[in-house]
């Protein structure tokens, strides 16, 4: 069975901003770096099953994911 995570986005204020809901941790990394392309910052990654925060990541305005 595959977990379901949900991505997030930190606002400046501090503030959690849900994102998306998806399954699968891998498709959770992708949705995270694909929205920073567009909408650079602070995300993370829920796990619903855990009740945790799994992974944390800061892209900065200019985020080249090839880089």
């Amino acid at each position: 069975m595959i977990s379901a995570f949900d991505v997030f986005k930190r606002l400046p204020d501090g503030k959690p901003l849900w994102i998306e809901a998806v399954e699968g941790l891998d498709e959770a990394r992708k949705c995270m770096t694909r929205l920073a392309e567009t909408a650079p910052g602070d995300y993370f990654i829920y796990c619903e099953k855990s009740g945790d925060v799994i992974e944390r990541h800061s892209f900065p305005q200019g985020h080249d994911r090839a880089a």
